[in-house]
């Protein structure tokens, strides 16, 4: 039985040329921070199940060195921090893109699928622009799948543990691999730390030609 779908035009399809010279992330920052902090010496606390995580120990030296970028100074052994930061991170499937060659972008409402390049009409569709029907020719579907990397940076006092920040990022991606995503994702959390609270903002960082 054929299936017909019905189709909303919502934007002009856009053709993607050239490689991306961008990491774009998103980050949303809830903080309680105190307008004159007495100290910003810190420990990174690990979870159980990170402490002999060698990938883990990877993202851990990357969060270092952003903390130390910005001020923070990690103590030795011994010594008695102000602060201590905690950091988590996970992948998941994000959405399917569908894109075709040619013609506008598309939303099927009922399948809530976007099609974000454009579609085919059968030779001998009679539907076009202002009906509700179409029929999609599948050979020109081009389809990608996309990746969501996430982040959390918690900042809390060391010797209470209230937290006093709470950081998260993250990024969508074509890579599975939150392994290449996880500097950009670090940096752009604590790119304008500590900023307003509850504030969502957009974060670009060039790539690393390297």
């Amino acid at each position: 039985m054929k299936r017909f779908l019905s189709a909303t035009v919502i934007s002009l399809g856009i053709l993607l040329s050239g490689c991306a010279t961008t990491f774009t992330g998103q980050v949303t920052t809830f903080h309680e921070w105190p307008q004159q902090l007495s100290s910003s010496s810190y420990i990174v606390e690990r979870l159980p199940a990170q402490e002999n995580n060698p990938e883990y120990k990877v993202y851990e030296d990357e969060l270092r060195q952003q903390l130390g970028l910005h001020g923070f100074q990690e103590v030795t052994s011994g010594m008695t921090p102000a602060l201590k930061v905690n950091l988590q991170y996970a992948t998941s499937p994000s959405e399917i893109q569908y894109s075709m060659p040619w013609g506008p972008a598309m939303m099927d409402p009922y399948w809530r699928l976007h099609f974000s390049r454009a579609y085919h009409f059968y030779p001998y569709s009679p539907y076009y622009f202002g009906s509700p029907f179409y029929m999609l020719r599948t050979s020109d579907i081009t389809v990608r799948r996309y990746y969501l990397h996430q982040l959390e940076i918690s900042i809390s006092d060391f010797s209470n543990g209230k937290k006093l920040a709470d950081i998260k990022a993250s990024t969508e991606q074509l890579n599975p691999n939150i392994t290449e995503s996880m500097p950009y994702l670090i940096e752009s959390a604590l790119k304008n730390f500590p900023g307003q609270s509850g504030s969502t903002t957009k974060v670009e960082i060039p790539l690393n030609k390297n």
